[in-house]
């Protein structure tokens, strides 16, 4: 058999099968041969066979008998909320440290562009002919980048029910 660890994703699924105990016998026979001589199975099957032995060990809380008809009164009151209040829960919501400074880095990146690409286009300065003529900044483009770059922040959690 060939070590599943060389299989990439079929060798993953064989590993969980196993596991799980979902694995064709014939093929769960001819694992555990290859498990004889492979440490590495060895070791992933015993980590995985943990991983489960926790899982079936674990009790989840339980949820309240209410915590539907809460959650529905919840979205309803931010449904029905003034248009104002909608836009106020947004900008003042805490935002987490991680995604705050994207927006920001992206800001002044574009700033520094334009700032250069001013500089560069100021008469009086530079070599006159004999400088390189600076690349156009599409302003809108800088634009379109930034709005993109504010659609792929992440959306901070919103505080808990």
């Amino acid at each position: 058999m060939i070590c599943p660890q060389e299989l990439g994703k079929e060798g993953a699924e064989i590993l969980v099968d196993y596991c799980a105990q979902t694995l064709d016998p014939a093929r769960a026979v001819e694992f555990e041969r290859h498990m004889e001589i492979c440490g590495d199975c060895r070791r992933l099957v015993q980590a995985q066979s943990d991983v489960w032995e926790t899982l079936d060990q674990w009790t989840p809380e339980p949820v309240s008998a209410d915590f539907d008809a809460r959650v529905y009164a919840r979205i309803a009151q931010e449904q029905t909320a003034p248009a104002w209040r909608q836009w106020w829960w947004r900008i003042s919501r805490p935002v987490s440290l991680f995604a705050a400074w994207k927006p920001a880095v992206s800001l002044a990146a574009a700033c520094a562009v334009l700032a250069v690409a001013f500089v560069v286009h100021l008469p009086g300065t530079g070599g006159g002919a004999s400088q390189m003529a600076p690349e156009k900044v599409d302003i809108e483009q800088v634009e379109k980048t930034l709005d993109d770059l504010d659609i792929l922040t992440p959306v901070p959690q919103s505080p808990a029910i």
